[in-house]
Protein backbone atom coordinates (compact mmCIF):
# COMPACT_ATOMS: atom_id res chain seq x y z
CA UNK A 1 0.00 0.00 0.00
CA UNK A 2 1.30 3.43 -0.95
CA UNK A 3 0.78 5.07 2.46
CA UNK A 4 1.54 2.07 4.66
CA UNK A 5 3.08 3.21 7.94
CA UNK A 6 1.58 6.71 7.84
CA UNK A 7 -0.43 7.37 11.02
CA UNK A 8 -3.31 9.83 10.85
CA UNK A 9 -5.42 11.23 13.69
CA UNK A 10 -8.70 12.60 12.38
CA UNK A 11 -10.62 14.93 14.70
CA UNK A 12 -13.02 16.11 12.01
CA UNK A 13 -16.73 15.47 11.53
CA UNK A 14 -19.32 15.64 8.74
CA UNK A 15 -17.85 15.69 5.20
CA UNK A 16 -14.65 17.66 4.29
CA UNK A 17 -12.28 16.20 6.90
CA UNK A 18 -13.62 12.63 6.81
CA UNK A 19 -13.49 12.56 3.01
CA UNK A 20 -9.92 13.85 3.12
CA UNK A 21 -8.88 11.10 5.54
CA UNK A 22 -10.85 8.57 3.48
CA UNK A 23 -8.50 9.14 0.53
CA UNK A 24 -5.51 8.59 2.83
CA UNK A 25 -7.07 5.49 4.40
CA UNK A 26 -7.88 3.94 1.03
CA UNK A 27 -4.22 4.33 0.09
CA UNK A 28 -3.09 2.46 3.18
CA UNK A 29 -2.68 5.07 5.91
CA UNK A 30 -3.66 4.04 9.44
CA UNK A 31 -6.46 6.52 10.14
CA UNK A 32 -7.77 6.77 13.69
CA UNK A 33 -11.05 8.66 13.85
CA UNK A 34 -11.24 10.47 17.19
CA UNK A 35 -14.87 11.11 18.07
CA UNK A 36 -16.70 12.70 20.96
CA UNK A 37 -18.72 10.40 23.20
CA UNK A 38 -21.77 11.22 21.04
CA UNK A 39 -19.93 10.44 17.82
CA UNK A 40 -19.64 12.19 14.48
CA UNK A 41 -23.06 13.80 13.73
CA UNK A 42 -22.84 12.25 10.26
CA UNK A 43 -23.47 8.86 11.89
CA UNK A 44 -27.08 9.87 12.44
CA UNK A 45 -27.75 11.88 9.29
CA UNK A 46 -30.59 10.21 7.33
CA UNK A 47 -30.70 6.64 6.00
CA UNK A 48 -30.10 5.01 9.39
CA UNK A 49 -29.33 1.29 9.03
CA UNK A 50 -29.53 -1.54 11.51
CA UNK A 51 -26.21 -0.52 13.11
CA UNK A 52 -27.48 3.01 13.80
CA UNK A 53 -25.18 4.48 11.16
CA UNK A 54 -26.15 6.43 8.08
CA UNK A 55 -25.13 5.56 4.55
CA UNK A 56 -23.32 8.92 4.47
CA UNK A 57 -21.13 7.96 7.42
CA UNK A 58 -20.47 4.43 6.18
CA UNK A 59 -19.32 5.68 2.77
CA UNK A 60 -17.00 8.33 4.24
CA UNK A 61 -15.38 6.33 7.02
CA UNK A 62 -14.39 2.91 5.71
CA UNK A 63 -10.84 1.72 6.35
CA UNK A 64 -10.65 3.70 9.61
CA UNK A 65 -10.50 2.89 13.31
CA UNK A 66 -12.59 4.75 15.89
CA UNK A 67 -11.78 5.91 19.40
CA UNK A 68 -14.29 7.82 21.53
CA UNK A 69 -12.60 10.53 23.60
CA UNK A 70 -13.81 13.45 25.70
CA UNK A 71 -11.31 16.17 24.83
CA UNK A 72 -12.86 18.52 27.39
CA UNK A 73 -11.27 16.48 30.17
CA UNK A 74 -7.64 16.56 31.25
CA UNK A 75 -7.37 12.80 30.82
CA UNK A 76 -8.86 12.99 27.34
CA UNK A 77 -6.39 15.63 26.23
CA UNK A 78 -3.54 13.66 27.79
CA UNK A 79 -4.48 10.62 25.73
CA UNK A 80 -4.66 12.70 22.56
CA UNK A 81 -1.23 14.19 23.22
CA UNK A 82 0.17 10.70 23.76
CA UNK A 83 -1.29 9.53 20.44
CA UNK A 84 0.07 12.66 18.74
CA UNK A 85 3.68 11.84 19.62
CA UNK A 86 3.75 9.02 17.09
CA UNK A 87 1.37 10.51 14.50
CA UNK A 88 2.37 11.71 11.05
CA UNK A 89 -0.79 13.69 10.31
CA UNK A 90 -3.54 15.39 12.30
CA UNK A 91 -6.74 16.60 10.62
CA UNK A 92 -9.22 18.87 12.40
CA UNK A 93 -12.28 20.86 11.42
CA UNK A 94 -13.13 22.97 14.45
CA UNK A 95 -13.67 26.73 14.24
CA UNK A 96 -10.45 28.78 14.38
CA UNK A 97 -8.99 28.91 17.89
CA UNK A 98 -10.94 25.93 19.27
CA UNK A 99 -8.10 23.38 19.23
CA UNK A 100 -5.75 25.97 20.73
CA UNK A 101 -8.25 26.62 23.53
CA UNK A 102 -8.33 22.88 24.20
CA UNK A 103 -4.54 22.78 24.28
CA UNK A 104 -4.22 20.45 21.29
CA UNK A 105 -3.47 22.97 18.53
CA UNK A 106 -0.51 22.91 16.16
CA UNK A 107 1.86 24.81 18.46
CA UNK A 108 1.21 22.42 21.33
CA UNK A 109 1.63 19.32 19.17
CA UNK A 110 4.73 20.68 17.43
CA UNK A 111 6.52 20.83 20.79
CA UNK A 112 6.24 17.08 21.26
CA UNK A 113 6.29 16.10 17.57
CA UNK A 114 8.18 18.61 15.37
CA UNK A 115 7.55 16.54 12.24
CA UNK A 116 3.76 16.56 12.51
CA UNK A 117 1.67 17.53 9.47
CA UNK A 118 -1.27 19.41 11.00
CA UNK A 119 -4.18 20.20 8.68
CA UNK A 120 -7.03 22.50 9.70
CA UNK A 121 -10.10 22.54 7.43
CA UNK A 122 -12.48 25.41 8.18
CA UNK A 123 -15.15 27.31 6.30
CA UNK A 124 -13.20 30.51 5.76
CA UNK A 125 -9.67 29.81 6.98
CA UNK A 126 -7.67 30.76 10.05
CA UNK A 127 -7.56 34.47 9.27
CA UNK A 128 -9.74 37.03 7.54
CA UNK A 129 -12.99 38.86 8.26
CA UNK A 130 -15.10 35.72 7.84
CA UNK A 131 -12.99 33.32 9.89
CA UNK A 132 -15.48 32.98 12.77
CA UNK A 133 -18.61 32.68 10.63
CA UNK A 134 -20.60 29.47 10.71
CA UNK A 135 -21.50 27.88 7.42
CA UNK A 136 -22.16 24.80 5.33
CA UNK A 137 -21.52 23.74 1.75
CA UNK A 138 -24.45 25.73 0.34
CA UNK A 139 -23.27 28.91 2.09
CA UNK A 140 -19.71 28.61 0.74
CA UNK A 141 -21.06 27.86 -2.72
CA UNK A 142 -23.31 30.91 -2.73
CA UNK A 143 -20.83 33.35 -1.19
CA UNK A 144 -18.05 32.29 -3.57
CA UNK A 145 -20.13 32.85 -6.71
CA UNK A 146 -20.26 29.15 -7.57
CA UNK A 147 -24.05 29.07 -7.66
CA UNK A 148 -24.09 32.04 -10.02
CA UNK A 149 -21.68 30.24 -12.34
CA UNK A 150 -23.58 26.95 -12.28
CA UNK A 151 -26.93 28.28 -13.42
CA UNK A 152 -28.62 31.46 -14.62
CA UNK A 153 -31.09 30.88 -11.80
CA UNK A 154 -29.19 29.90 -8.62
CA UNK A 155 -30.39 26.67 -7.03
CA UNK A 156 -29.17 24.04 -4.60
CA UNK A 157 -26.58 21.75 -6.29
CA UNK A 158 -27.24 18.04 -6.07
CA UNK A 159 -23.79 17.40 -4.59
CA UNK A 160 -21.62 19.11 -1.99
CA UNK A 161 -19.17 20.72 -4.41
CA UNK A 162 -17.51 22.92 -1.79
CA UNK A 163 -17.02 20.17 0.79
CA UNK A 164 -15.73 17.62 -1.71
CA UNK A 165 -13.44 20.17 -3.36
CA UNK A 166 -11.88 21.17 -0.04
CA UNK A 167 -11.42 17.51 0.91
CA UNK A 168 -9.44 16.87 -2.29
CA UNK A 169 -7.33 19.99 -1.81
CA UNK A 170 -6.63 19.06 1.82
CA UNK A 171 -5.63 15.52 0.82
CA UNK A 172 -3.12 16.52 -1.84
CA UNK A 173 -1.77 19.29 0.43
CA UNK A 174 -1.12 16.67 3.10
CA UNK A 175 0.59 14.38 0.57
CA UNK A 176 2.73 17.28 -0.67
CA UNK A 177 3.69 18.08 2.93
CA UNK A 178 4.62 14.46 3.61
CA UNK A 179 6.85 14.49 0.53
CA UNK A 180 8.40 17.79 1.66
CA UNK A 181 9.04 16.31 5.10
CA UNK A 182 10.77 13.30 3.54
CA UNK A 183 13.20 15.62 1.77
CA UNK A 184 13.68 18.24 4.47
CA UNK A 185 12.63 16.66 7.72
CA UNK A 186 10.22 19.44 8.65
CA UNK A 187 6.59 19.28 9.66
CA UNK A 188 3.91 21.62 8.32
CA UNK A 189 0.76 23.48 9.29
CA UNK A 190 -1.88 23.49 6.55
CA UNK A 191 -4.70 26.05 6.60
CA UNK A 192 -7.46 24.86 4.25
CA UNK A 193 -10.42 27.17 3.66
CA UNK A 194 -13.50 25.59 2.08
CA UNK A 195 -14.35 29.01 0.65
CA UNK A 196 -10.92 29.36 -0.97
CA UNK A 197 -11.21 25.83 -2.30
CA UNK A 198 -14.44 26.71 -4.10
CA UNK A 199 -12.79 29.76 -5.65
CA UNK A 200 -10.06 27.50 -7.03
CA UNK A 201 -12.74 25.36 -8.68
CA UNK A 202 -14.12 28.36 -10.59
CA UNK A 203 -10.76 29.92 -11.45
CA UNK A 204 -11.47 29.96 -15.20
CA UNK A 205 -14.75 31.76 -14.59
CA UNK A 206 -13.00 34.36 -12.45
CA UNK A 207 -10.44 34.88 -15.21
CA UNK A 208 -13.28 35.16 -17.74
CA UNK A 209 -15.07 37.73 -15.58
CA UNK A 210 -11.97 39.89 -15.26
CA UNK A 211 -11.87 40.23 -19.05
CA UNK A 212 -15.51 40.21 -20.12
CA UNK A 213 -17.26 41.24 -16.87
CA UNK A 214 -19.32 38.08 -17.19
CA UNK A 215 -18.70 34.86 -15.29
CA UNK A 216 -20.62 32.75 -17.80
CA UNK A 217 -18.31 30.82 -20.14
CA UNK A 218 -18.95 28.53 -23.09
CA UNK A 219 -18.98 25.73 -20.51
CA UNK A 220 -21.79 27.26 -18.46
CA UNK A 221 -24.61 25.69 -20.45
CA UNK A 222 -25.69 28.69 -22.47
CA UNK A 223 -24.34 27.60 -25.88
CA UNK A 224 -25.95 25.21 -28.40
CA UNK A 225 -22.86 23.01 -28.64
CA UNK A 226 -22.51 22.44 -24.89
CA UNK A 227 -25.83 21.78 -23.25
CA UNK A 228 -28.35 19.27 -21.95
CA UNK A 229 -31.40 18.48 -24.04
CA UNK A 230 -34.63 16.57 -23.51
CA UNK A 231 -35.35 13.80 -26.02
CA UNK A 232 -38.55 12.50 -27.59
CA UNK A 233 -39.03 9.83 -24.92
CA UNK A 234 -38.64 12.24 -22.00
CA UNK A 235 -35.01 11.35 -21.23
CA UNK A 236 -32.08 13.76 -21.41
CA UNK A 237 -28.74 13.73 -23.19
CA UNK A 238 -25.67 15.92 -22.88
CA UNK A 239 -24.00 17.42 -25.93
CA UNK A 240 -20.35 18.40 -25.60
CA UNK A 241 -19.44 19.35 -29.18
CA UNK A 242 -17.06 22.18 -28.30
CA UNK A 243 -14.39 21.43 -30.89
CA UNK A 244 -15.23 22.26 -34.50
CA UNK A 245 -14.77 18.64 -35.61
CA UNK A 246 -17.37 17.40 -33.14
CA UNK A 247 -19.85 20.15 -34.00
CA UNK A 248 -19.41 19.36 -37.67
CA UNK A 249 -20.08 15.69 -36.94
CA UNK A 250 -23.22 16.64 -35.04
CA UNK A 251 -24.50 18.80 -37.89
CA UNK A 252 -23.87 15.98 -40.36
CA UNK A 253 -25.51 13.39 -38.13
CA UNK A 254 -28.61 15.53 -37.59
CA UNK A 255 -28.71 16.62 -41.23
CA UNK A 256 -28.57 20.26 -40.14
CA UNK A 257 -25.48 21.57 -41.96
CA UNK A 258 -26.90 25.10 -41.81
CA UNK A 259 -26.20 25.02 -38.06
CA UNK A 260 -22.43 24.92 -38.68
CA UNK A 261 -21.92 28.69 -38.17
CA UNK A 262 -24.23 28.68 -35.12
CA UNK A 263 -22.08 26.58 -32.81
CA UNK A 264 -21.83 29.35 -30.20
CA UNK A 265 -24.97 31.28 -31.12
CA UNK A 266 -26.98 31.50 -27.93
CA UNK A 267 -29.88 33.43 -29.44
CA UNK A 268 -33.35 32.30 -28.39
CA UNK A 269 -34.12 31.23 -31.98
CA UNK A 270 -31.11 28.88 -32.22
CA UNK A 271 -31.65 27.45 -28.75
CA UNK A 272 -35.32 26.83 -29.53
CA UNK A 273 -34.38 24.99 -32.72
CA UNK A 274 -31.85 22.84 -30.85
CA UNK A 275 -34.44 21.86 -28.27
CA UNK A 276 -36.94 20.94 -30.97
CA UNK A 277 -34.28 18.99 -32.85
CA UNK A 278 -33.40 16.82 -29.87
CA UNK A 279 -37.07 16.20 -29.12
CA UNK A 280 -37.47 14.73 -32.60
CA UNK A 281 -35.58 11.55 -31.63
CA UNK A 282 -35.45 9.24 -28.63
CA UNK A 283 -32.41 9.01 -26.38
CA UNK A 284 -31.36 5.68 -27.91
CA UNK A 285 -31.65 7.10 -31.42
CA UNK A 286 -29.31 9.96 -30.50
CA UNK A 287 -26.86 7.55 -28.89
CA UNK A 288 -26.81 5.38 -32.01
CA UNK A 289 -26.05 8.45 -34.12
CA UNK A 290 -23.28 9.42 -31.72
CA UNK A 291 -21.76 5.95 -31.99
CA UNK A 292 -21.68 6.32 -35.76
CA UNK A 293 -20.65 9.98 -36.10
CA UNK A 294 -18.80 10.64 -32.80
CA UNK A 295 -20.01 14.06 -31.62
CA UNK A 296 -19.76 13.74 -27.81
CA UNK A 297 -23.32 12.89 -26.87
CA UNK A 298 -24.09 10.87 -23.74
CA UNK A 299 -27.21 9.96 -21.74
CA UNK A 300 -28.07 11.64 -18.46
CA UNK A 301 -28.10 8.47 -16.41
CA UNK A 302 -29.84 7.75 -13.16
CA UNK A 303 -27.63 6.50 -10.32
CA UNK A 304 -29.07 2.98 -10.52
CA UNK A 305 -28.16 2.84 -14.21
CA UNK A 306 -24.60 3.88 -13.40
CA UNK A 307 -24.26 1.14 -10.79
CA UNK A 308 -25.17 -1.44 -13.41
CA UNK A 309 -22.84 -0.06 -16.09
CA UNK A 310 -20.47 -2.77 -17.33
CA UNK A 311 -17.66 -0.26 -17.97
CA UNK A 312 -17.44 0.80 -14.33
CA UNK A 313 -17.75 -2.77 -13.14
CA UNK A 314 -14.87 -3.80 -15.40
CA UNK A 315 -12.65 -1.20 -13.71
CA UNK A 316 -13.81 -2.31 -10.25
CA UNK A 317 -14.91 1.25 -9.53
CA UNK A 318 -17.86 0.02 -7.50
CA UNK A 319 -17.45 -2.12 -4.38
CA UNK A 320 -19.95 -3.50 -1.89
CA UNK A 321 -19.24 -2.83 1.77
CA UNK A 322 -21.48 -2.53 4.83
CA UNK A 323 -24.37 -3.67 2.64
CA UNK A 324 -23.91 -0.60 0.45
CA UNK A 325 -22.56 -0.04 -3.01
CA UNK A 326 -19.66 2.39 -2.69
CA UNK A 327 -17.14 4.01 -4.99
CA UNK A 328 -13.66 2.59 -4.60
CA UNK A 329 -10.49 4.67 -4.84
CA UNK A 330 -11.02 5.87 -8.44
CA UNK A 331 -7.44 5.22 -9.54
CA UNK A 332 -5.71 2.06 -10.74
CA UNK A 333 -2.06 1.66 -9.71
CA UNK A 334 0.30 -0.59 -11.65
CA UNK A 335 2.09 -1.76 -8.48
CA UNK A 336 -1.07 -2.58 -6.52
CA UNK A 337 -3.19 -5.45 -7.75
CA UNK A 338 -6.01 -4.84 -5.29
CA UNK A 339 -6.79 -2.23 -2.64
CA UNK A 340 -8.23 -3.50 0.62
CA UNK A 341 -11.43 -2.14 2.14
CA UNK A 342 -12.80 -2.60 5.67
CA UNK A 343 -16.15 -1.53 7.09
CA UNK A 344 -16.62 1.84 8.76
CA UNK A 345 -16.09 1.48 12.52
CA UNK A 346 -18.74 1.54 15.21
CA UNK A 347 -18.41 4.42 17.67
CA UNK A 348 -15.40 3.73 19.89
CA UNK A 349 -14.95 0.27 18.41
CA UNK A 350 -11.16 0.37 18.71
CA UNK A 351 -10.78 2.47 21.87
CA UNK A 352 -9.51 -0.32 24.13
CA UNK A 353 -7.13 -1.77 21.55
CA UNK A 354 -5.63 1.61 20.67
CA UNK A 355 -5.15 2.64 24.31
CA UNK A 356 -3.65 -0.75 25.15
CA UNK A 357 -1.13 -0.28 22.33
CA UNK A 358 0.21 2.88 24.01
CA UNK A 359 0.49 1.37 27.48
CA UNK A 360 -2.89 1.77 29.19
CA UNK A 361 -4.07 -1.30 31.12
CA UNK A 362 -7.63 -2.65 31.21
CA UNK A 363 -8.36 -1.41 34.73
CA UNK A 364 -7.27 2.14 33.92
CA UNK A 365 -9.31 2.13 30.71
CA UNK A 366 -12.34 0.90 32.68
CA UNK A 367 -11.82 3.72 35.17
CA UNK A 368 -11.67 6.30 32.36
CA UNK A 369 -15.00 5.04 31.05
CA UNK A 370 -16.54 5.42 34.50
CA UNK A 371 -15.28 9.01 34.67
CA UNK A 372 -16.79 9.89 31.28
CA UNK A 373 -13.47 10.24 29.46
CA UNK A 374 -14.18 7.33 27.13
CA UNK A 375 -17.36 5.72 25.85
Amino acid sequence: MLLKGIKVLDLSNLLPGPMCSLFLADLGADVVKIESLNGDPMRYFESINQNNSSSYFLALNRNKRSISLNLKTDEGRKIFMRLSRDADVIIEGFRPGKVDALGIGYKAIKKINPKIIYCSITGYGQKGAYKNKAGHDLNYSSLSGLLDVMSAKPSVPGIQVADVGSALIAAFSILASLFYRERGGKGEYIDVSVFDSVLSLISIHIAQCSVHKNSRTILSGSKPCYNVYETKDGRNVSLGAIETKFWKSFCNASKRKYLLPKQFDDSSATMKEMKMLFKSKTMDEWLKLNKKYDFCCEPVKKIQEVLNDSHFNSRKTIIKLDGLKQIAMPVLFSSIEKLNYTKAPKLGEHTSKILSSIGYNKEYIRNLRTKGVLL
